[in-house]
């Protein structure tokens, strides 16, 4: 018994190590997964992000080119009201799926400025469908132009990135080509490829 007690002390000693190496390697384990997973789910946010970016700005494209159709915007790129049509129910579709994705893995902040961009595409929309006649052309350019230089923002300071250089390379170039060119005496620049449009429909003038 005495020889136990003896022992005890170490046996107590050995115990507390053991035990101590356990927690501090769980608790290791632990934040090794929550990084793990909180890099995973960045990955996710950010590839839902910018598909969704993509899925509006082929709305917007569309609505672009019919809207040269109908004479509402000078372009070349044309795309007659019935074909447009289709087109923009297809592309409406597949922002609505993206949409999904952003409700589900965007921040507070990320989901309104998404909402508020994809609904001031609606007014391009149904201006180049002749749904509604109130809303000069240019102006619904302009509101759509702003409502995504927000989301753009919103976005790269959710996922922790500085806003690249001025805020206003994140607005639609169409709303300051149609700004310059409403401006008396000043010179309209160089047309150049149009990123709201898809990859496979040839690049207008103005971007």
């Amino acid at each position: 018994m005495t020889a136990f007690l003896q022992q005890l002390p170490a046996l107590v000693g050995v115990l507390l190590g053991a035990a101590a190496t356990y927690l501090s390697t769980s608790a290791a384990e632990r934040a090794r997964w929550r990084r793990a997973q909180a890099i995973r789910w960045d990955e996710k946010r950010l590839t839902a992000y910018t598909e969704y970016a993509y899925a509006v700005k082929k709305v917007i494209g569309i609505s672009v080119r019919i809207a040269a159709h109908q004479g509402i915007h000078p372009d070349s790129n044309k795309l007659p009201l019935d074909e447009g049509v289709v087109a923009l129910a297809a592309a409406e579709h597949e922002r609505t799926m993206k949409w999904e994705s952003v409700l589900m893995l965007a921040s507070e902040d990320a989901i309104t400025a998404a909402r508020a961009w994809h609904e001031s595409a609606y007014s391009p929309q149904l201006i180049a469908v002749g749904r509604i006649t109130g809303t000069a052309w240019p102006e619904a350019v302009e509101a759509t132009s702003q409502a995504r230089r927000k989301y753009y923002e919103v976005v790269r300071k959710d996922i922790g990135l500085a806003i690249r250089g001025s805020s206003q390379s994140y607005e639609w170039q169409l709303a300051r080509f149609i700004q310059i060119a409403r401006e008396p005496n000043t010179p309209v620049p160089p047309p150049a490829p149009n990123p709201e449009l898809p990859p496979s429909a040839p690049a207008p003038a103005p971007s």
